[in-house]
C-alpha cells in the first residue's frame, strides 16, 4: 500500500479516522469519531502487550515500538469486546502481531528518505542459537510534521523477539523492547522561552509460556512489564512575582474567579464571598505583599519547571482453553495489573492502581449452520466498583461461502489516572528574582474529581460476509448502532481545567469492504463507511471538540497490481467528507482528499534480494487536516526507498 506509518495504515479500515493530535505531536486514531487530543477509545496491543500509558491512557502512534516491516498481520475487532480484551476494549481493538522469529532468518537493511524531513531506517537480523529462534530489529523514524509548526520528531527503538520449544508440548516466547524518542510540542506555558521538547524512554520486557496438557487442553501464561520515563524542562522568564504567591494559590482553590481578578490587576471584592473569612484573609494577604500590584506584583521571576513523569506497569494473565467437544470450546482466565505513576507536576507525587479481571467465553456450534458465542468479563480496580461486560454473537451460514451475523456487546472504559486523580501545578526550580518570593508555584492549580465512574458502551451489529469464487469477489457489510453513556470530557488547559460529566454519544451507520480481482494479478479494494453521530453536549462548540476527528462519509479505493519483471504498484484514492462537520455547525468543514501511491521493483543480485521503491501522497483538497493551521509544506510528499536482504 505504500504507507509510511502505522497510523496511516488504519485509513484502510472502514470507519477508522486518522487526524493529527497537536497536544502529543502524534496522530489521533478513532473508530467512528472522537476528540483529537489523547484519544482513548481503542484498545491497542502489540503481541498482546497493551500500548496504553497509565497516566493519560493514550497511544502515541509515532512512538509505537513496532516496525512496519516486522508486522505479520493486524487483527481489528470493530465494536466493543471487553469479554476478550479487557475494560478498555471500548469502541474497537487493534491487535498487532509480528512475524514469528523462525520466519525471519537472514538480514535486512532498508533506508527510506523523502521531503518533509522524512527518513526511515530499518535493520534486522534473524537466526537461531541452538533451539532458540530470534529476531533483532532496529528502527529509526524522523519527520518534520506540518508547515510553520514545531513538529519535528524522531523515534528509534530496538526490538528483540525469541521463541524456544521447551518440549513436544510447550514453548516459551520472550520480547525485549527499548525505545527513545524526542519530539517538539507547542509552548505549554505562556512565559516559556526554550523550545518545548519532550524526551521519552520506554522499556518493555515480556514473556509468553504455553503448555498443551492434552490435545484438547492448553494453558497459557502471559506477563509483561513496562517502564516509561518522560523528561521535560520548561524554562520560563518574566513570570510576575505575584503569580507565585502562596496566598493567591490558596485563594484560587477556594475562588478561582477572585484569584484571576487579582492576577489581572482588578478589584476582587465583587467576586469574594465576604462571609468567608478565609477568602477575605487570603486576598488581603496578597495585597499586603504587593500593595501596588501594577508595580510590585509584576517584578519578573525566572526559573525552570520540571515536568518529568515516570510510569511503571506489571501485567500477568493466565488463560485456559479447553475443547470440550468438536461443537464446544471454552476459554477462561484471570489477570492482574499494577500501574504506578510518579509526577510532581501532574499528579502531586506517586499514585498506584491495581486491576483484577476474570473472563470466560464459550463458542458453541449448535447445528452445522449456526455458531453461538457467549462471553463475560468482570473487573475490579483499586478505586472503582466491580464492572461487568457481556458479549453475545450468532453466525448463520447461508451457504458454505456466505454468512449472516448478529452481535450484541458491552464494554466499559476506566478513567485514567490523570482524569481521576490529577493534581496539576507548575513549580519553578531555581527561581531567581530581584525581590523576595512568597512561593515558587503558579497560583493556578487543578485537582481531578476523584469520583469518576466508568464510561459505558453498548453495541448492536448485523453483518453479512460472502465470497463468490468464480468472480474472485469478497465482501463484508456491517450495520451498527452504538450508544455511549456516562461519557466525560476534560479540558487540557491549566487555567480552565474542568470535567464535564454525564455526556452521551451515539454512532450509527453502515460500513463495507469489497475485494475484487477483475484481471490477472490485479486487485481492487473498496472500503467505505457512512456514519451518523449524535451527542447531548451542552453547546455546539463542545460537540465539535468531542467529535473533532469525525466524518460522515469515508472512502478508500485501492488498485493493487503485479507487473512483469518483478514490478508491483498500488494506487489509492481516499477521502473523509467532511471532517469536523456536524448537522448544526457551519464552521470547520474540512475535506481530506488525497491520492497515495507506490511503485516498487525487486531485483535478485547474487545472494542479495534488493528492492527499489518510491511512494507518494498528494493532497487533492486545499483544506487543512482537522485544524486550520495543519498544512503540509508540500501538497505532494515523495519518499524513495532502498532495501537489501541477505
Amino acid at each position: 500500500l505504500g504507507v509510511t506509518s502505522l497510523s496511516e495504515l488504519l485509513r484502510y479500515v472502514p470507519g477508522m479516522m486518522v487526524g493529527p493530535d497537536r497536544n502529543n505531536n502524534s496522530d489521533a486514531v478513532h473508530y467512528h469519531g472522537g476528540p483529537a487530543a489523547f484519544p482513548k477509545n481503542l484498545q491497542v496491543l502489540v503481541n498482546g502487550r497493551s500500548m496504553y500509558r497509565s497516566v493519560v491512557a493514550a497511544v502515541s502512534w509515532f512512538e509505537m515500538p513496532v516496525a512496519l516491516e516486522d508486522i505479520r498481520r493486524i487483527e481489528i475487532v470493530r465494536g466493543p469486546n471487553a469479554a476478550s480484551y479487557g475494560s478498555n476494549a471500548y469502541q474497537a481493538i487493534i491487535n498487532i502481531l509480528t512475524k514469528h522469529p523462525a520466519d525471519t532468518y537472514g538480514s535486512t537493511v532498508s533506508v527510506k528518505k523523502g521531503n518533509n524531513g522524512e527518513e526511515n531506517i530499518y535493520l534486522k537480523d534473524g537466526g537461531n542459537i541452538g533451539a532458540t529462534d530470534y529476531r533483532i530489529s532496529f528502527s529509526q523514524l524522523t519527520d518534520d510534521g506540518f508547515e510553520d509548526q514545531e513538529d519535528h520528531r524522531i523515534a528509534k527503538f530496538i526490538d528483540i523477539e525469541t521463541h524456544r520449544p521447551l518440549d513436544s508440548a510447550g514453548e516459551l516466547e520472550t520480547s525485549l523492547v527499548y525505545l527513545h524518542a524526542t519530539k517538539e510540542l507547542a509552548d505549554q506555558v505562556k512565559y516559556q522561552i526554550n523550545q518545548n521538547e519532550i524526551s521519552e524512554m520506554r522499556l518493555e520486557l515480556g514473556l509468553r509460556w504455553t503448555r498443551d496438557l492434552s490435545s484438547k487442553h492448553q494453558l497459557q501464561v502471559k506477563a509483561y512489564t513496562t517502564q516509561y520515563n518522560q523528561r521535560q524542562d520548561i524554562q520560563v522568564a518574566g513570570v510576575p512575582v505575584a503569580y507565585l504567591d502562596d496566598n493567591l494559590r490558596q485563594l484560587f482553590t477556594l475562588n478561582p474567579q477572585a484569584a484571576e481578578a487579582i492576577a489581572a490587576g482588578s478589584d476582587p471584592t465583587p467576586l469574594l464571598d465576604l462571609n468567608d473569612s478565609t477568602q477575605v484573609g487570603l486576598a488581603q494577604a496578597v495585597f499586603v505583599n504587593y500593595p501596588n500590584p501594577a508595580v510590585d506584583g509584576i517584578i519578573p521571576v525566572n526559573g525552570t519547571i520540571n515536568a518529568d513523569m515516570d510510569e511503571y506497569r506489571f501485567d500477568v494473565e493466565l488463560q485456559d482453553t479447553y475443547i470440550y467437544s468438536p461443537e464446544l470450546t471454552l476459554v477462561s482466565g484471570a489477570s492482574f495489573r499494577r500501574d504506578a505513576v510518579d509526577s510532581h507536576t501532574y499528579l502531586g507525587g506517586r499514585i498506584n492502581n491495581n486491576t483484577t479481571r476474570f473472563f470466560g467465553s464459550a463458542t458453541w456450534q449448535a447445528i452445522d449452520a449456526i455458531n453461538v458465542h457467549l462471553g463475560l468479563m468482570t473487573e475490579k480496580e483499586s478505586n472503582a466498583d466491580f464492572v461487568y461486560a457481556p458479549r453475545v454473537a450468532f453466525n448463520y451460514k447461508l451457504t458454505p461461502s456466505q454468512s449472516l451475523r448478529a452481535v450484541y456487546s458491552e464494554s466499559v472504559r476506566s478513567p485514567d489516572l490523570f482524569e481521576q486523580q490529577a493534581d496539576w501545578s507548575y513549580t519553578l526550580d531555581g527561581a531567581q528574582s530581584s525581590t523576595a518570593l512568597n512561593g515558587t508555584t503558579f497560583y493556578q492549580n487543578q485537582q481531578g474529581p476523584n469520583n469518576l465512574d466508568h464510561q459505558f458502551i453498548e453495541s448492536y451489529e448485523i453483518g453479512y460476509y460472502g465470497r463468490v469464487a468464480w468472480l474472485d469477489l469478497e465482501s463484508d457489510v456491517r450495520i451498527f448502532h452504538e450508544h455511549q453513556a456516562d461519557v466525560y470530557y476534560q479540558t487540557l488547559r491549566l487555567g480552565e481545567f474542568a470535567t464535564e460529566e454525564n455526556l452521551s454519544m451515539r454512532f450509527e451507520g453502515v460500513e463495507w469492504m469489497l475485494n475484487f480481482t477483475p484481471w490477472e494479478k490485479g486487485q481492487i479494494r473498496w472500503n467505505a463507511a457512512v456514519l451518523g453521530a449524535f451527542t447531548n453536549a451542552s453547546t455546539n462548540e463542545r460537540e465539535r471538540v468531542l467529535l473533532r476527528v469525525y466524518a460522515k462519509n469515508t472512502t478508500t479505493l485501492t488498485w493493487l497490481q503485479s507487473w512483469p519483471m518483478q514490478i508491483n504498484s498500488s494506487l489509492s484514492y481516499m477521502t473523509a467528507n467532511k471532517m469536523d462537520q456536524l448537522d448544526n455547525d457551519v464552521t470547520g468543514r474540512f475535506l481530506i482528499e488525497r491520492i497515495d501511491g507506490r511503485l516498487a521493483k525487486s531485483l535478485n543480485i547474487a545472494s542479495y534480494d534488493m528492492e527499489l521503491s518510491t511512494t507518494f501522497q498528494h493532497d487533492l483538497s486545499s483544506d487543512p487536516y482537522i485544524l486550520s493551521q495543519n498544512f503540509y509544506e508540500d501538497k505532494t510528499r515523495v519518499q524513495f526507498g532502498l532495501s537489501f536482504s541477505f
